[in-house]
């Protein structure tokens, strides 16, 4: 019994200490792009290059660790508790490490199509300069359909799979280091299907914005974690589309913010 409350409280403080690094490393590399409302994207300008595409990934998955990691260690340290249930389990605690590292690639992967997305907003505008004229409608609109998202049924199903650590292990165990591993992948897609409405807005705000990196962390960890953390994920996304609105009427009331 105390070995396995050793176990979680080793695995919440790492996890929390990972975190607070990857937030020293991501504060390291945003210096110098602002931190407004619209402020620099990862890309900041660049071209396209396999190396450039390769850091952008790597800096995402670090700036995910930073903002999803706090929320995560609740699973984590019931993964190591239920691990050790398992007869099939000789290393529980080397286990729920290899369940957080499918977490962390999952969410590392979603950086490609967030390079692509950042890359999008950068050249489409050399292309159809229209866009130029209309990026506070898109970036209002895309705000607004964030804050949709978070009223949805999809929103739900996948931040109940988030609030309940012990029916996801339950209904989805599977034994040995790989099983962890793609337990760690599954349940990073349904962190994926609850917060990557979060995420977009960093697409109109910039991807290296820390004020509303911190913001959205916050948000996160209250949605999945506080005992009216769904009715906070709601009032979120309510802010976000009055938001989204204020930014397609009136776009000059947010200058400096």
């Amino acid at each position: 019994m105390l070995s396995a409350q050793r176990d979680k409280l080793i695995i919440v403080i790492a996890l929390v200490l990972v975190s607070l690094l990857a937030w020293v490393i991501t504060v390291q590399q945003s210096h110098g792009m602002g931190l407004g409302l619209i402020t620099m994207s990862m890309t900041m300008g660049q071209p396209f290059t396999p190396a450039s595409a390769a850091l952008y990934v790597a800096l995402w998955g670090v700036m995910m660790v930073a903002m999803m990691f706090p929320a995560l260690a609740p699973m984590a340290a019931l993964f190591s508790t239920v691990s050790r249930q398992q007869p099939q389990e000789r290393q529980p605690f080397a286990a729920a490490w290899i369940f957080v590292a499918g977490y962390a690639v999952l969410w590392t992967l979603t950086g490609s199509a967030a390079y692509a997305g950042d890359m999008a907003i950068q050249t489409l505008p050399e292309f159809f300069p229209v866009l130029n004229a209309r990026g506070m409608t898109i970036g209002g609109a895309t705000l607004i359909a964030a804050g949709l998202y978070q009223m949805t049924p999809l929103k739900d199903l996948c931040l109940s799979k988030c609030r309940s650590p012990l029916g996801f292990l339950l209904n989805h165990w599977q034994d040995g280091h790989w099983g962890a591993f793609r337990m760690g992948l599954h349940h990073g897609a349904y962190c994926l299907g609850c917060c990557w409405s979060l995420m977009a807005v960093l697409f109109v705000v910039g991807t290296m914005n820390l004020i509303w990196m911190a913001v959205l962390s916050v948000v996160i960890f209250l949605e999945k974690v506080l005992r009216h953390g769904p009715i906070v994920g709601k009032l979120v996304g309510l802010s976000l589309m009055a938001l989204g609105l204020v930014l397609i009427v009136t776009p000059e009331s947010l200058t400096g913010l």
